[in-house]
């Protein structure tokens, strides 16, 4: 049976500004009593909902459970459990990253949502959410298998003092001919980071997590969607990153990380970079939303305030996403898909972005109050509009291992861009 049958309790809802009154969403008491589980990563997002959770359990009698641990270990607990069989499994709902959506889904370890859609009465409607959130996380193969959760898109992270600072642009220049302004193209970024670098200032024009795996591949692909390029063709036939625009890509981010970036670039990750950022010691950062709280809020930070960010340079970067799901394995299906409900019904996704969420639903953009507390989510909302998530083949895991160990054999000067991208292309199409 799917949820929702029986008796409801509705959620109240607000009106959304410059759209019709929302349809009350209705919660079921059927599964009073249930206890269900999510394993869930360890962050704001998360603590955001379980400071919720009390509010759900008393509409529904449902307990919910979360097991918070870090990414790292995330799929190697959830893929012996998806696979435990109808019913078997340890875990009711599923918050799945956007590496693992096609997998999980061709897999058959989660359920189509698109007939618990239908039914729910207007309680899930995937017309709520930002168009890419769609594409990055919820539709496989022209069926819906999820129900987007947040977007962490990435984007330009960059110092408005030195932008503003007049000594600082005179330097500049004096020493390009150039004026100091933020660039509109990936080339105009490489050329004004290894300027910036090149003026001695204490400052690098970039910080950057060139380091194998996921690091180096997440940051590429800024590169490579700002200059217009991808991995694969249109139709998912044939590798295109040997192509002109992908080996641009990696000659012009080589370049980046050998010109432009603090020592070590070529081995750091994300740590590494927030560190050298937040130090005051990088112009800029190709990085995700998140990393401007750090910059701006931390007290450990040096450059408290001074942060702005925009669309990668081109107009087009990377947004990964996270989304809901419904094992197959899961002991109490029909249970969880209440939670989905209540945790994505405008009211608690309002609440959710209130707190501190990155919303994937368009309506808090659109709401005052949520953009006064956090201005910078008009840049973000565009940041995730216009990004693209990874192609959509079965293993993206494997597809970022491969780009890995080629990308670092370009930016080390083991490869050409060309040879290693031939090289990444040879195995690029076996994933297909």
């Amino acid at each position: 049976m799917l949820a929702g049958a029986g008796a409801g309790l509705a959620l109240g809802l607000g009106r959304r500004p410059g759209s019709a009154q929302e349809p009350a969403v209705e919660l079921s008491r059927d599964y009073d009593g249930t206890t269900i589980n999510l394993l869930m990563e360890d962050l704001l997002e998360t603590t955001v909902i379980e400071d919720l959770l009390p509010e759900f359990t008393e509409q529904t009698g449902i307990t919910v459970q979360f097991e918070k641990v870090a990414y790292p270990t995330m799929r190697e607990k959830l893929v012996p459990q998806l696979a435990a069989g109808a019913g078997n499994g340890s875990y009711d709902a599923l918050e799945v990253d956007f590496y693992w959506v096609n997998e999980f889904a061709r897999s058959g370890w989660v359920e189509p949502l698109d007939e618990r859609i239908a039914a729910s009465g207007g309680a899930v409607d995937l017309a709520r959410y930002i168009p890419a959130m769609l594409d990055i996380g919820s539709r496989v193969d022209d069926q819906t298998f999820y129900v987007p959760m947040y977007p962490y898109p990435m984007g330009l992270i960059y110092r408005t003092d030195l932008l503003e600072d007049a000594d600082f642009a005179a330097a500049y220049e004096a020493a390009t001919g150039e004026t100091l302004a933020l660039p509109d193209s990936v080339e105009a970024y490489v050329a004004m980071a290894a300027a910036v670098s090149a003026l001695d200032r204490g400052v690098y024009g970039a910080a950057m997590q060139a380091q194998q795996v996921d690091p180096i591949v997440m940051e590429f692909c800024n590169f490579l969607y700002g200059l217009g390029g991808d991995f694969y063709d249109a139709e998912l036939t044939e590798p295109a990153i040997n192509g002109e625009v992908g080996v641009q890509a990696v000659t012009l981010y080589a370049e980046a990380v050998n010109s432009a970036a603090q020592p070590g670039a070529a081995g750091a990750d994300l740590n590494d970079t927030m560190a050298t950022y937040s130090q005051g010691k990088a112009f800029s950062m190709i990085s995700y939303l998140f990393m401007l709280n750090v910059f701006n809020d931390d007290e450990a930070s040096q450059v408290k305030g001074k942060n702005a960010l925009a669309v990668m340079p081109g107009g087009q970067g990377l947004t990964g996403a996270w989304s809901w799901g419904i094992p197959v394995s899961s002991p109490n299906p029909d249970a969880a898909w209440e939670f989905v409900k209540w945790v994505e019904s405008p009211e608690i996704a309002m609440r959710r972005a209130l707190a501190g969420g990155v919303p994937a639903q368009a309506a808090p953009y659109e709401n005052e109050e949520f953009i006064a507390a956090y201005p910078w989510m008009t840049q973000a909302q565009e940041m995730i509009a216009t990004g693209k998530g990874l192609p959509a083949v079965t293993k993206q895991a494997q597809l970022v291992e491969i780009m890995g160990r080629h990308l670092s054999d370009a930016v080390s000067g083991g490869a050409s861009p060309q040879a290693a991208m031939d090289a990444a292309a040879e195995e690029l199409r076996d994933l297909l």
